[in-house]
């Protein structure tokens, strides 16, 4: 079953393309970009700010907007205890649902991407899993505003180890967006009948035809051999991130966590994907 887009999705990937080429040009030394959220009830709208400067090197770096705060800044200990109660929040969210294992592997995965240098506004403006987590779109988008929770849990404990209560701070109010009950999918495991009972066939049978993949490439990307198991895992995964990213998020895969997910496969099955491994000298 092929998932359709959102049209408000179609729309705005549409718009962000328009600004990419606009930021293209050389000429261009800076940027600020700005939506507003318009409530039913009104009041003050939610404004969300990116803004960014020309680096020597041409590309873009991106600056955080100045806080607008006009509450008191909450201590080290009451910021911690929001931060625990935001991980409790999905914590009990993951078990609720019985999505314990999968969520090992997203949380495996997140904090590796952040111990490596990604930050949370790479989530936000580099990535699709934000707008993908509001839309509720992709056979995975039940863990994507958990991912986003939990980016800025860690963020803020890592901020707080630095006694800075900024950060820290927005890093709680992001977090408590991110963990409310409207951001998370009511029922995910309906979310998967239902794509069973059209046709969809389930988790297993969405990842066949990436599994297939994997094995004729760790065959034929380098037919004389590889150094290691590991060589072998990461090749493939940047193949498949490069050459193939459409075949695989359309089977409900993400590229940022395929090479986990691959050694997972190997770890599990040896015997179907065969990989001839040099010997050591």
């Amino acid at each position: 079953m092929k998932i359709k887009k959102p049209d408000f999705v179609m729309e705005a990937e549409k718009t962000l393309k328009v600004i990419w080429d606009l930021l293209k040009k050389k000429d261009a030394v800076g940027f600020r970009l700005t939506v507003k959220l318009y409530r039913e009830k009104g009041g003050e709208p939610v404004v969300i700010t990116m803004e960014g400067t020309r680096a020597d090197n041409g590309e873009w770096n991106l600056q955080q907007s100045p806080s607008k705060r006009t509450s008191r800044l909450e201590s080290s200990a009451e910021l911690q205890e929001k931060l625990e109660t935001i991980e409790a929040s999905i914590k009990n969210y993951i078990s609720t649902h019985s999505l314990d294992e999968e969520w090992r592997e997203w949380l495996d995965a997140l904090k590796e991407a952040m111990k490596s240098g990604r930050s949370t506004e790479d989530l936000e403006f580099r990535s699709e899993i934000p707008v993908r987590a509001i839309a509720s779109y992709g056979y995975d988008a039940h863990f994507f505003a958990p991912v986003m929770a939990m980016a800025y849990v860690i963020e803020g404990t890592e901020a707080l180890a630095r006694s800075d209560l900024e950060r820290a701070s927005r890093s709680v109010e992001q977090g408590i967006y991110w963990s409310r009950k409207e951001m998370l999918i009511a029922d995910p495991a309906n979310r998967f009948v239902e794509r069973a009972h059209t046709g969809g066939g389930g988790k297993a049978a969405r990842y066949e035809d990436v599994k297939k993949k994997v094995a004729e490439l760790l065959q034929g990307l380098q037919p004389e051999g590889w150094n290691s198991s590991n060589q072998a895992v990461d090749a493939v995964a940047d193949e498949l991130t490069t050459k193939h990213t459409k075949f695989v998020e359309e089977r409900g895969l993400q590229t940022s966590n395929l090479s986990r997910t691959i050694k997972g496969w190997l770890k599990r099955s040896p015997d179907r994907f065969p990989h001839p491994v040099k010997p050591k000298e």
